[in-house]
């Protein structure tokens, strides 16, 4: 499998459960700070599987 189709998919995955986990917890909890971890994480993980497809 193209290595930007794993970044695609695990970004999103992480960004899923981020987003879940910030959203299903307390705001200031240690694990909603590891939710918005995994948000910010899930993000960059998209932008480089697009960026990798980027052709110039």
């Amino acid at each position: 499998m193209e290595q930007f189709v794993k970044l695609l998919v695990a970004g999103g995955v992480t960004l899923v459960t981020g987003l879940w986990t910030v959203t299903l917890l307390d705001s200031g909890s240690l694990l909603w700070a590891f939710g918005v971890v995994l948000v910010v994480a899930g993000v960059g993980g998209l932008a480089g599987g697009i960026w990798r497809n980027i052709e110039y």
